[in-house]
């Protein structure tokens, strides 16, 4: 068959861990829809320290960490200007030679790109005549950064209307940009589905794949609430945080459960009763899929904010300062009606993300 054996590479950047996991739930679905066809997850991001983009990767981890105010000014300063404008052709030619000794290496019949590095440098490549298979960017945010506006890319996965029309706005055309919702693995789905009560008083703290945002001190402030009956903590890739809350644990008036880095999320999250987070887009968008009210906090600066904005407007979290996290999460637990509202505002009904992406870019590669 003429469609056999087709090569699909899902390129992705190890800059925070959502947009891995993004591309991981798309690989996912080709593997499950199309058997027939092999598909590879690649991070475009080089492990090599004295490499540019390593440099890029690890100014961005320190400056969220260190001078998040800069950050956010920087961020929203390069939002549709000049500076943003010269920052993505930058970055677009740094990575453009490795793209192109990337593509001939590998020889594609699709890519999809889950990080705006790759898919800059990519979209460089088409305007010079350089490609001719399908390429489509899935953003995982709910904003849209001036880096990920590509005139070339085939298409666009966004993950709401209002993000279609922000697109729009710069100058893509609206039949190419699909509202797919974020991607998000099979697991959660199927855990959702079981429909099983969660443990009641089970809080669960996260800081994001990386173990960002004042975890420490999120679960000491907690430890004060007495509705809350046990801690279950992710932290990532973090050892150094792990370490920490191992230690911290032995002082709370709580239990604590503590996971590293873990594909159990989905299982996790099934039996916590309210999540405490900083508003990653891929963690926000797994708690909707469960149905978990969430409480944000330690908001990372730029697209978080976004994230938190769109979570709190939609009903299903409440976005606060550190200070008012312990009455919050008080004030969830000690009223269940609350907590249902906030549950059934995550959604009764959610694309199906990764399928939608694949529909897609198939449609592409078949025209």
């Amino acid at each position: 068959m003429a469609n056999q054996g087709r090569k699909l590479f899902i390129l992705t950047a190890s800059i925070g861990t959502g947009h891995s996991q993004a591309a991981r739930a798309i690989a996912e679905a080709v593997k499950r829809l199309h058997p027939e066809d092999s598909v590879s997850v690649l991070d475009f991001v080089s492990s090599n320290m004295f490499s540019i983009d390593h440099i890029i990767k690890d100014t961005y981890l320190k400056m969220i960490d260190v001078f998040p105010e800069l950050y956010d000014h920087l961020y929203s300063d390069s939002q549709s200007s000049k500076f943003g404008q010269l920052s993505q052709k930058m970055l677009s030619l740094t990575f453009k030679r490795r793209m192109k000794s990337l593509i001939e290496t590998l020889k594609p019949d699709a890519m999809i790109f889950t990080h705006p590095f790759p898919a800059g440098a990519a979209d460089l490549l088409k305007q010079d005549q350089n490609i001719s298979f399908p390429m489509l960017g899935v953003i995982t945010d709910f904003d849209i950064h001036q880096l990920w506006v590509d005139h070339y890319l085939d298409g666009y996965c966004v993950a709401t209307p209002d993000l279609k029309t922000l697109l729009e706005s710069y100058h893509i055309p609206p039949e190419i940009i699909h509202v797919t919702g974020i991607p998000v693995r099979r697991a959660f789905y199927e855990k959702a589905a079981e429909g099983k009560p969660f443990e009641k008083g089970t809080v669960l703290v996260m800081g994001g794949g990386l173990g960002l945002g004042n975890v420490i001190d999120n679960i000491t402030r907690l430890d004060e609430v007495k509705e809350i009956s046990k801690f279950i903590v992710i932290t990532g890739k973090n050892i150094n945080l792990y370490e920490k809350v191992a230690m911290l644990s032995e002082k709370l008036h709580h239990p604590v459960e503590l996971h590293s880095y873990t594909n159990k999320v989905a299982e996790i999250m099934a039996r916590s009763e309210l999540l405490v987070t900083k508003p990653g887009a891929l963690t926000c968008t797994e708690a909707l899929v469960m149905h978990l009210p969430m409480v944000l906090v330690n908001t990372l600066p730029g697209q978080e904010r976004a994230n938190a904005m769109h979570m709190k407007n939609q009903g299903c979290a409440e976005w606060v300062k550190r200070d008012e996290l312990p009455s919050t999460v008080k004030h969830i637990l000690t009223n269940p009606d609350l907590r249902l509202r906030m549950s059934k505002a995550c959604g009764e009904s959610l694309p199906d993300s990764e399928s939608d992406v694949v529909r897609i870019l198939y449609d592409m590669m078949n025209k």
